[in-house]
């Protein structure tokens, strides 16, 4: 999200496919469950790095008021059309997250799909943070999950698929001084029956479980919950993906 790469430009048109099996509704279900838990029952949402707005739709559809915010144009525009199509009344807005400004405050900010883990520099994270921190109201909550070092060390990107369109070939490398994982994904698509390749260079950035907590809590939040993920125990030492609770003091 902050890095000048070609993340998320040629695959924005494919991205819904890419993610067909992914299990979006679910997702949800899991996120109005840790609400359900803490009692609170939100109107408004933003959501932050929203991509082509799989997970707004599914929330509009369930009665909230949403927002979606993505740094890519790509993807953006994407999620635009499809809210077009449906004559749903969704605002869309590409920002980057350390820059957020909206101009309004929300009850409820998600981050979903270790989308955090883009944010490659800390201090950039650290800024984010807090950007999500000055549109919450009172009391309101910021819900995001990251992908863990553990995840990122042990080749948890690489992947293949080369059975469905879009094919692809993902590779990682994880550089434990930096702690920047780099993944090389290769894709072979269809565009309007003409096979085409291209290549996407991806990097996250693993972050301690105390990291986070120490930017939550310095920029006015305080960490609710963390959760293995899609489970309401505590993460341990393999878990790979974290989700984080966190409150607006």
């Amino acid at each position: 999200m902050n890095e000048k790469t070609n993340q998320f430009v040629d695959i924005a048109e494919h991205y819904d496919a890419l993610m067909a099996c992914v299990p979006y509704r679910r997702w949800v279900d899991y996120l109005e469950s840790i609400l359900s838990r803490l009692n609170y029952h939100p109107r408004t949402v933003l959501d932050l790095a929203c991509g082509t707005g799989t997970v707004v739709e599914i929330l509009y559809e369930r009665g909230y008021d949403v927002t979606g915010v993505d740094v890519s144009p790509g993807m953006v525009e994407v999620a635009r059309r499809k809210s077009e199509a449906s004559d749903e009344a969704i605002n869309y807005h590409v920002q980057d997250a350390a820059e957020l400004s909206l101009g309004r405050k929300f009850d409820l900010v998600i981050s979903l799909f270790d989308s955090l883990n883009y944010i490659t520099d800390e201090f950039r994270l650290a800024q984010a943070i807090a950007k999500v921190g000055e549109h919450l109201v009172q009391g309101g909550y910021f819900i995001f999950d990251v992908n863990t070092e553990y995840a990122l060390a042990h080749g948890f990107f690489n992947q293949s698929n080369l059975g469905s369109w879009p094919k692809y070939v993902w590779t990682s490398t994880y550089d434990r001084e930096t702690r920047i994982c780099t993944i090389q994904m290769a894709f072979e698509v269809l565009d309007h029956g003409v096979r085409r390749q291209f290549t996407e260079v991806h990097k996250q950035r693993a972050y301690s479980l105390e990291q986070i907590d120490t930017m939550i809590e310095d920029t006015g939040l305080e960490t609710v919950q963390r959760y293995h993920a899609y489970k309401f125990k505590q993460p341990g030492r393999r878990s790979d993906r974290v989700f984080f609770v966190a409150r607006k003091r």
